[in-house]
């Protein structure tokens, strides 16, 4: 069972303590979730009190109310915002106006819960900001897991771009130096394992382009024989240039 922190900022000690009593004993689950999800609530009756453990406890949840002492509730939401913590926040208060509901929003509120309010209208939208905070989390565990999925793949095609490269590289010096000769026919082998190396990281180069598609494409699985004996000779193919350089230093 999970635990979500959750402070509710107002200046009514009855709506505070209310909260805590609805959601002292409530837990939310949907089916899609792996398990359920209750509330820790921690109180604040001034927007400069409600700030302070903000920045100590770092809630999940802000239950906010707009007219407060002091501060107002849009400058609390402001503050969040600006400092971009990733908190979810519900405007509790009954002197919500269009121009206070529209900043509200533009800074960040996903939700607005009428005061006074019911236990159930409470539970639901404690429901309804739990489900939004869940999907947030696995999306960014997603873009997460698919960064690193990325990572790997870029370091394996560098290293297998490096491999062509330094062949390539061997196979030009021999023909800079004239290592086989004074003729052109005599580099023949060397220019045509230069290209099968060119056209190796071209089929790469074709796969990474292919890769960035996957998120927008669905590709179907394809399965194809493989020759062993094939690859066996195309690793001889990309060292020989190398032991052909070490053998005459």
């Amino acid at each position: 069972m999970a635990v979500l922190k959750l402070l509710v900022i107002d200046d009514e000690p009855g709506i505070r303590s209310g909260v805590f009593r609805i959601l002292n004993n409530f837990n939310v689950n949907y089916p899609f979730m792996d398990e359920d999800y209750t509330f820790d609530v921690t109180e604040a009756a001034t927007g400069e009190e409600g700030i302070r453990i903000l920045e100590r406890d770092m809630p999940d949840i802000v239950l906010l109310d707009n007219k407060l002492p002091g501060i107002q509730g849009v400058d609390v939401l402001e503050f969040i915002r600006n400092r971009k913590y990733e908190i979810v926040v519900a405007m509790i208060t009954s002197y919500a106006s269009l121009d206070v509901a529209l900043k509200a929003h533009r800074f960040g509120a996903t939700d607005f819960i009428p005061k006074p309010f019911t236990p159930q209208e409470l539970k639901s939208s404690i429901e309804n900001i739990t489900k939004q905070l869940y999907l947030r989390r696995i999306t960014h565990r997603m873009n997460q897991e698919g960064k690193k999925i990325r990572y790997q793949f870029l370091s394996v095609l560098s290293h297998e771009l490096k491999a062509p490269l330094n062949a390539i590289e061997g196979y030009l010096k021999m023909m800079q130096e004239k290592e086989s000769g004074d003729s052109i026919n005599d580099y023949a082998t060397a220019i045509e394992r230069s290209l099968q190396r060119i056209s190796g990281m071209r089929n790469l180069i074709m796969d990474l382009l292919d890769f960035t598609k996957i998120r927008l494409e669905r590709k179907d699985e394809k399965i194809e024989e493989v020759h062993l004996k094939e690859i066996a000779a195309g690793a001889i193919i990309t060292v020989q240039p190398y032991a052909i350089q070490m053998r005459s230093i």
